[in-house]
């Protein structure tokens, strides 16, 4: 069993969006008390978390983002649009989400733990330079890849979106990057948020060929999310080699949350991150940190949570996959590999 860590503080529960807002406290303490019901809890190894610095977060966001941020909460709170509001204790409970995932990260590399999930909130993959956006303040993931990078001195970091809305403020801080390969995979954004995400975006500059964006169309399920990771996302991971992996977990990909259109089970997250997991310990020792996004159904978001804490400590044979692949998965393959040997998406 590998040693797993678990970032959680009660002080997540703080930042409140409204009382009817899906981004709630209830997702995180939902899943508490499931893991405790399922003694996976015991399991793992708790790791409290610490408010991030502001150098932290200035190495991706801007000073004028950091002092929106900070200003609106200390001033009582107020949106920043219609999905993002800030309450008195947003800053600093947003400091403390991207505080945690860079101590996960940090736990990985003095080798305290093998891997680690950072349950944190508020999210942060549209949080982009300059701008909070969909229940994002700051980018906890792109602020822990940075860390990574200058603290650790690592050179290439890989990312791996899964919420099913695409990734855009991660893609806008990495889009001239060669230094981080970033992929996400998510419902077609024709129509649908944040309307970006499309198959053609894949960086600029150096940067060309090292953000790759993978639209599925609604009904996608468990075995072509999969077939995607085995047959294209894990082989461009292989040859980018990675000194360590993100994966930005957001569960509102389940077919019982109905934000959206996709039909990813638990077994399916598990599975993905099973594979992912077995992935890194060939290119990178294993070092893995999951970083909490998206996921609404309560219920749904604590089995997925579960499903990926299991694949992370390794107690969960392969997770049963069923169905077959769609044809327009595999069109959506063609089209991935035809770009990647182009050059597009290809170190």
């Amino acid at each position: 069993m590998r040693r797993t860590g678990l970032v959680y503080s009660k002080e997540y529960l703080l930042h409140d969006a409204g009382k009817h807002h899906i981004e709630c406290g209830m997702r995180l303490s939902r899943t508490m008390e499931y893991l405790k019901e399922t003694d996976l809890l015991s399991k793992l190894h708790m790791i409290q978390p610490k408010m991030c610095s502001e150098k932290d977060i200035l190495r991706v966001h801007t000073k004028e983002l950091l002092e929106e941020v900070k200003h609106l909460s200390r001033s009582g709170g107020g949106h920043i649009d219609n999905d993002t509001v800030c309450c008195p204790a947003t800053y600093d409970v947003a400091r403390l989400a991207a505080g945690g995932c860079i101590r996960a990260g940090d736990a990985v590399m003095d080798g305290t733990i093998d891997n680690a999930y950072a349950l944190v909130r508020p999210p942060g993959h549209h949080a982009s330079r300059n701008k909070a956006a969909g229940f994002c303040f700051f980018n906890n993931a792109a602020i822990l890849a940075r860390h990574l990078q200058e603290a650790h001195s690592l050179d290439r970091i890989f990312i791996f979106d899964w919420d099913v809305h695409a990734g855009n403020g991660t893609m806008d801080i990495f889009y001239e990057d060669p230094s981080v390969m970033n992929i996400s995979i998510h419902q077609d954004p024709k129509g649908f948020y944040p309307g970006t995400g499309f198959l053609d975006q894949v960086g600029r500059l150096t940067g060309d060929g090292y953000t790759v964006n993978i639209p599925v169309p609604p009904g996608t399920g468990d075995v072509d999310y999969v077939h995607l990771l085995k047959e294209f996302a894990l082989p461009l991971m292989d040859s980018f080699k990675p000194d360590f992996v993100l994966v930005c977990c957001g569960q509102d990909a389940h077919r019982d949350d109905n934000i959206s259109g996709v039909e990813l089970t638990e077994n399916g997250f598990g599975e993905m991150t099973r594979l992912l997991v077995e992935s890194a310990e060939k290119v990178c020792k294993g070092r893995v940190v999951c970083i909490l996004e998206g996921g609404y159904e309560l219920e749904s978001f604590a089995r997925s949570n579960h499903a990926i804490l299991s694949a992370l400590l390794g107690v969960s044979k392969p997770f049963r996959i069923e169905g077959e692949v769609k044809e327009g998965t595999d069109h959506i393959l063609a089209a991935l590999r035809d770009q990647f040997l182009h050059g597009l998406g290809a170190p």
